[in-house]
């Protein structure tokens, strides 16, 4: 599959480690992340000490003037952690396996996490903050059109916004290949027929937000 992250080596990191660039950083924009993965019943201590442990094992972080300091691609996770301002989830569903991704980004930047059943997952570079919608919609493409698990296959694209607000697209590809799409949160949502060349533009207006 191809998608807008950059040709570099995966970062593999864990839930621990990742808690712990979190609270390195501390800000708002971190706080909002860690939210988003799920991680606040994780957050504090003992679970961010192991995380600090195997981050300076793996030399992805040093210890200099009594501080904890981020290293190498670590440094980079972390400064897109602390400036973060936009956030996008994705859930895809196909009859073998469930795949669940987030991006965040910053101005310098921005990082999809492909979540792992086994706890130790991967972190990827985006062109830019404006990639993040072109990469998710490149994933959906690929599960419902080329339907590499087969069908049928769902696709959610789910677009946080600093307000606390979101907007979620669902898109459904049927045994036959055909589409649909609904826009909102909840069961039972109405849904309409989709073109198959429609699926970009009708999930990028489906994730604007209203009124801004």
């Amino acid at each position: 599959m191809t998608t807008q992250t950059e040709e570099t080596q995966a970062l593999l990191i864990t839930e621990h480690e990742l808690i712990a660039l979190i609270a390195l950083a501390g800000t708002d924009g971190a706080l909002r992340c860690q939210t988003l993965f799920r991680l606040d019943h994780a957050a504090g201590a003992p679970l961010e000490q192991a995380g600090v442990s195997t981050l300076l094992e793996r030399g992805l972080m040093k210890i200099e003037n009594d501080a904890l300091q981020p290293v190498g691609p670590a440094a980079t996770v972390t400064a897109v952690l602390a400036d973060s301002t936009s956030w996008l989830e994705t859930a895809l569903v196909t009859p073998s396996s469930e795949h669940v991704s987030f991006m965040f980004g910053a101005e310098q930047g921005a990082l999809l996490l492909n979540l792992s059943k086994y706890g130790v997952h991967e972190l990827h570079p985006i062109t830019g903050s404006d990639g993040m919608v072109t990469t998710a919609i490149q994933m959906a493409d690929y599960y419902l059109k080329q339907a590499p698990d087969g069908y049928p296959a769902a696709a959610t694209t789910r677009r946080h916004f600093k307000d606390g607000t979101s907007r979620a697209v669902h898109v459904k590809a049927e045994a036959d290949g055909s589409l649909s799409i609904a826009e909102g949160e909840g069961e039972n949502l109405d849904s309409s027929a989709l073109a198959s060349e429609q699926l970009d533009s009708r999930i990028r207006a489906g994730l604007e937000q209203q009124n801004a």
